[in-house]
């Protein structure tokens, strides 16, 4: 467990206190509000690390325009910053095209999250209390990043244009 932690980790005063006012605002819309009020103290690691720590923790809900613009930043050190190395190590045996899957929630209209796994879209559907799932696919150059530590095996997408339709799916 301790060595999936990123190269480019190094302790930083600010991180911690930034990282530790985000733990008092865990699990809330509040988190990713003060997160974009406060990242420009934070280390490049820090700011990936954090942003991807706060995905994971919390997304119910939030201002997902944020995420995108939080999640596009141009600032180094991302591959490695945003996944653990257990994540990047399973990014990279990615294929090219990617199948992915979104069960989506009644009147929803954006998102950024696929899941890579039909069985897990199945439960989302099943928590939506929707009863189509949607396939699609997708080029890895057009992933941002494969998160595995929900057990969701969750791929996000920035661009809503870049996963292609493939085919609905009735559960």
């Amino acid at each position: 467990m301790y060595n999936d932690v990123s190269p480019y980790f190094r302790f930083n005063f600010n991180d911690k206190y930034i990282a530790q006012q985000l733990m008092k605002r865990e699990e809330t819309p509040e988190a990713i509000k003060y997160f974009s009020e406060n990242c420009d103290k934070l280390t490049h690691y820090g700011y990936w690390f954090l942003l991807s720590t706060l995905w994971v923790s919390y997304t119910g809900f939030s201002d997902i325009e944020l995420w995108k613009k939080l999640f596009s930043s141009d600032r180094p050190q991302r591959l490695k910053s945003i996944m653990k190395p257990s994540e990047v190590k399973e990014f990279e045996y990615l294929p090219y095209f990617i199948t992915v899957y979104r069960a989506k929630r009644p009147g929803e209209k954006q998102w950024i999250a696929y899941t890579l796994d039909l069985e897990i879209a199945k439960r989302f559907a099943k928590e939506r209390n929707v009863n189509i799932i949607t396939k699609y696919e997708v080029k890895k150059r057009d992933v941002l990043a494969l998160f595995l530590r929900r057990g969701e095996k969750e791929i996000i997408v920035l661009d809503e244009t870049k996963p292609k339709f493939i085919e609905e799916i009735e559960v």
